[in-house]
């Protein structure tokens, strides 16, 4: 009799026991569940709350779609105009904003989307924005992808942007930003296309490329840069090995052109523009850039013998120019 009481309380504290794991296992799903929601409902807020800074939306696509109404409060709003889920779906995360080229107006905190923890692409290129870009830019870590191109953002670009680890594609140009291009750029490995272009952004040409890894596209044209193109073979290997395009046009580079041993190393060089700018001195040989199609040299002070291979058919050119230049004749 003892043994079978003894099996009933035994069996009685497996089920005890077994209630309370599957309570406990329930309570955890459930609380889980709890911060999922909470943080989809801080995502929905997020873009609600950068919603407030649009004055202008002449497409009706932001203020007719963007509407807490219309969001799902257990998901992702996929409903929002721009906005891409991670998922495809609406269960996910933020991943994409993407609003280009809408009309939109009005000055933005783009602070407000820091609530977006799985924000991968924000495209906001094409419109009319105003506003700073504030340090707190340099949280959004998740970023790979931040064009605000053609807008009309203002004031210096922080320091804080060089946080942005995952970054591979930065467009900031056709703006009105101003003051030195902060150093630290070096931090972002993953980067790849770096535009720049028509800003009033200033610096030293040789600070920032000896800065730059394995990026593939860079235009900085139309700004103020200065500084000399002769570099330390060290500093720039790293970015000779991967950059296909290079525009440094409309700026203020002074001094010589690449040495012969510098510009040996830009193998995979597609386009090279260095136009109007203040430079002087002899070109080096081009022969060993067995990819390029594009220079740009015109209304520069270059002066001595033209290199043969640039008027023969030694690389595969497709655009030159020489204009407004002091050359005095071919180096054959």
């Amino acid at each position: 009799m003892s043994r079978f009481f003894a099996c009933i309380c035994h069996r009685m504290n497996l089920t005890s026991i077994l209630s309370h794991f599957l309570s406990l296992h329930f309570s955890i799903f459930f609380l889980f569940f709890l911060v999922c929601v909470s943080s989809l409902q801080d995502e929905v807020r997020s873009l609600l709350e950068f919603k407030k800074g649009i004055r202008e939306d002449p497409l009706g696509k932001v203020v007719n779609s963007w509407s807490k109404p219309s969001a799902d409060p257990y998901g992702c709003p996929q409903s929002f105009y721009g906005v891409v889920c991670d998922d495809g779906g609406g269960g996910g995360n933020v991943a994409a904003i993407v609003l280009d080229g809408l009309g939109l107006a009005g000055e933005l905190k783009l602070v407000t989307l820091n609530g977006l923890r799985m924000l991968k692409n924000l495209s906001l290129a094409g419109n009319s924005f105003s506003g700073r870009l504030v340090p707190a830019l340099g949280t959004m870590t998740t970023l790979q992808h931040l064009d605000l191109s053609e807008n009309q953002f203002y004031g210096p670009i922080p320091a804080r942007i060089n946080e942005l680890w995952g970054l591979n594609y930065l467009d900031l140009s056709s703006n009105n930003f101003t003051g030195r291009f902060p150093s630290g750029i070096r931090n972002l490995q993953q980067l790849k296309v770096l535009d720049l272009h028509s800003n009033e952004i200033r610096g030293d040409i040789q600070d920032l490329f000896s800065e730059l890894r394995n990026v593939e596209h860079i235009d900085l044209s139309f700004n103020m840069f200065s500084g000399s193109l002769p570099m330390d073979l060290q500093s720039i290997s790293s970015l000779a090995n991967t950059v296909q395009y290079v525009n440094l046009s409309h700026n203020r580079l002074g001094g010589e052109f690449f040495k012969s041993n510098a510009i040996s190393l830009f193998r995979n060089l597609k386009v090279l523009d260095l136009g109007d700018n203040q430079l002087s001195g002899q070109l080096p040989s081009f022969g060993s850039l067995p990819n390029l199609h594009v220079l740009r040299l015109g209304n520069n002070g270059l002066y001595g013998l033209i290199p043969e291979e640039l008027l023969e058919s030694l690389i595969p050119l497709e655009e030159l120019d020489l204009s407004g230049n002091r050359f005095s004749g071919m180096n054959c």
